[in-house]
């Protein structure tokens, strides 16, 4: 049976871990919960792993993303060190646009829905538009035929 020793992965909920002295700060307006180390309960008792955010990190944090209580840590016991992955949430608005029309448009006509009124304009482009293109094949059809000749 195969054994993987080298990485393994677990989930853990706010019940398993907690930041250690976690302080408010106030980044654009936006209050966050920050910390550089957290302790981990075991069944030897607790663990008290020191970390080291990347610059993403804190980038997320200024544009008003918060910690939330689920993690993962992950053994990596080659490189004999924790990775401790925190995910992170935002409360965001819904964006409703106004004012937007919305357009048909086919090969002979344009509709358009002003207030309450459809508004249809006839541009027979379809003729103008198949025309040129059945002169164009003509065109190279001709082109074609010479150049086998040779």
């Amino acid at each position: 049976m195969p054994r993987i020793n080298s990485i393994s992965l677990w989930q853990v909920d706010d019940h398993v871990w907690k930041p250690v002295n976690p302080t408010k700060i106030n980044i654009n307006g936006v209050e966050n919960a920050f910390f550089t180390s957290v302790a981990i309960n075991t069944h030897r008792g607790c663990v008290r792993i020191d970390l080291e955010p990347s610059k993403e990190f804190y980038k997320l944090l200024t544009r008003g993303f918060k910690p939330t209580s689920h993690a993962k840590i992950k053994l990596d016991r080659r490189g004999r060190r924790a990775i401790f992955h925190l995910s992170l949430e935002k409360d965001v608005e819904i964006y409703r646009p106004r004012n937007i029309k919305p357009v048909d448009i086919n090969g002979n006509s344009v509709a358009t829905l002003y207030e309450a009124f459809a508004a249809i304009l006839e541009t027979d482009l379809a003729e103008t538009t198949l025309g040129y293109s059945y002169r164009k094949r003509g065109v190279l059809e001709e082109k074609w035929i010479r150049w086998q000749r040779g």
